[in-house]
């Protein structure tokens, strides 16, 4: 199946699970120096953890997305997961902020305003799919 041929859901299933992999490689190869570029509180064995925590995010994303998928449970544990994120970010920020440096504030934010796009496709796709069955 070609991406033309995608539905709105599984092309963001696709998009996603990418970016979490090369979030995931980024953060578990890169540790030390993007802990010290977050934050002195940072350690590079948090990284790693969120490292492997995005590469399970996105190998879980493409596998839903194989062979025309995602089903609707991957796609409700999906969002769920993006609202969960979106709403820990915000935590991080507000109990964090003054121990995150200028380069951190900006990466958490970056990561809020991908998953919140992420979201709204998923949301959107989903939408178009249930709409399509009634």
């Amino acid at each position: 199946m070609n991406l033309s041929n995608r539905s709105l859901l599984n092309k963001t299933f696709l998009a996603d699970g990418a970016f979490s992999l090369v979030a995931a490689a980024v953060l578990i190869l890169d540790a030390a120096p993007f802990a010290a570029l977050i934050s002195p509180a940072a350690t590079p064995v948090t990284m790693k953890v969120l490292g492997v925590g995005l590469l399970v995010w996105g190998i879980f994303h493409l596998s839903a997305a194989r062979n025309g998928g995602p089903v609707t449970a991957a796609a409700r544990i999906s969002i769920a997961g993006d609202v969960l994120w979106q709403m820990a970010s915000l935590v991080l920020l507000f109990t964090a902020y003054t121990d995150l440096s200028a380069a951190g504030i900006a990466l958490v934010v970056i990561g809020m305003i991908a998953v919140a796009d992420f979201l709204f496709f998923k949301l959107r796709g989903l939408a178009r799919e249930r709409a399509a069955l009634a």
